[in-house]
């Protein structure tokens, strides 16, 4: 068997996390196979020879985005040159729906097969474009069965997988550990802080959520505050906002399971980190803010009447959303006194979450979606 070379494309740092899972499963199969591409310090831990460090430009929106056009441009340069130059046997779309879905275009062109893992959530969006994705990727991996309908019937080459975490998202330490660890009291309210892993998120989101911290403060006697960061790249913005915040917020890195494991309630970004808590059955609010243009499109081209992955996998809502406009220190605040004063809201989360948890499939997904990868780029195309 000939030495076979995959890219790797991803800009997210939820992404970098999927990748690396997914190189490592493959490299178990087949430790001769050769990994290049874009994306952040987990995937080139696992192995890959990353060419360009892209996770810190992953965004939501028209406006979000603009700031980093420069980078994508000269980014999408050296992609197109590595496409043409080293003719990779295939290329793993990652995520980041505007960057990869071109960069399936490209490959097309060049009659290089495409693998598309943690597709975007096109099932949101309008029907041409599930069809012109459909046209230009070569084969999908799914990790939601409704995603895997909605791609097959748009034409799509696909296979369902199962959510990759689960069977990974695991609290390294007993809660009493954790507790010990963080210096936390167990008897008082505990609330972990998820402001998000793209830096406008953390720039709009983290001063909301700790104005609502404060106001939590003062009418939670004892509660006690956890703030997750995840990734390092954002590091130094976080804790120069959380310094001017003045509020007593403890900074935990690189242990989100453990945070999520002790929390009473999360406050936490949309994304894929309300699936990890939704696995360890930890109640949140969901909350998410963006520029006014990029609302006004959401609103005209989203179908669905919820962001959160766990109320889109439920197919209702069963945890809260604050969203744009809705979304204030006030309503955000007196949201978790609600959920906190009342034990059986929260048990009833907690009761929703585990039924969220078994719908996302069976361990082994990153596995079963690495020996698609290697049927796939064996077979030279994406037909088996």
């Amino acid at each position: 068997m000939l030495n076979r070379k995959i890219m790797v494309s991803v800009t997210e740092v939820s992404g970098d996390l999927h990748a690396a899972n997914l190189v490592q499963a493959v490299k178990k199969i087949d430790p001769r196979v050769e990994f290049v591409g874009i994306g952040g310090e987990k995937m080139e831990r696992a192995g890959v020879e990353i060419r360009a460090k892209t996770v810190h430009m992953g965004t939501v929106g028209v406006i979000e985005g603009v700031k980093y056009y420069s980078s994508f441009l000269k980014i999408a340069s050296k992609v197109k040159r590595l496409l043409k130059e080293e003719r990779p046997d295939l290329v793993i779309l990652v995520d980041s729906r505007d960057f990869n879905l071109r960069l399936a275009r490209w490959a097309k062109k060049l009659a290089i097969p495409t693998l598309y893992y943690i597709v975007p959530p096109l099932w949101a969006w309008n029907d041409w474009q599930i069809k012109r994705a459909a046209r230009n990727i070569t084969r999908i991996i799914a990790i939601f069965s409704f995603e895997a309908e909605v791609y097959r019937k748009a034409g799509a080459n696909v296979s369902f997988v199962g959510y990759p975490l689960v069977g990974l998202v695991k609290p390294s330490m007993s809660k009493e550990e954790t507790l010990q660890e963080f210096s936390l009291d167990g008897e008082r309210p505990i609330i972990g802080l998820f402001p998000g892993s793209r830096g406008h998120e953390i720039t709009r989101l983290l001063p909301l959520m700790l104005k609502a911290a404060s106001k939590l403060d003062k009418k939670l006697k004892g509660v006690q505050f956890l703030l997750a960061e995840a990734s390092s790249v954002f590091r130094d913005k976080i804790a120069r906002i959380v310094r001017e915040s003045k509020i007593p917020i403890k900074f935990v890195s690189g242990d989100s399971y453990n945070l999520m494991n002790i929390s009473d309630l999360l406050i936490i970004t949309s994304g894929t980190a309300t699936l990890e808590a939704s696995l360890l059955g930890t109640p949140m609010i969901i909350v998410y803010k963006t520029s006014l243009s990029t609302w006004l499109i959401g609103q005209i081209l989203i179908k669905l009447p919820y962001i959160g992955l766990p109320n889109i996998v439920a197919r209702k809502r069963i945890v809260p959303e604050l969203v744009g406009f809705k979304l204030t220190a006030n309503r955000l605040a007196n949201t978790a006194l609600d959920l906190l004063q009342s034990k059986e809201k929260l048990e009833q989360i907690r009761i929703e979450l585990r039924k969220v948890a078994q719908k996302l499939g069976r361990p082994g997904a990153v596995d079963r979606a690495a020996k698609i990868v290697i049927e796939t780029v064996n077979s030279g195309e994406g037909e088996i």
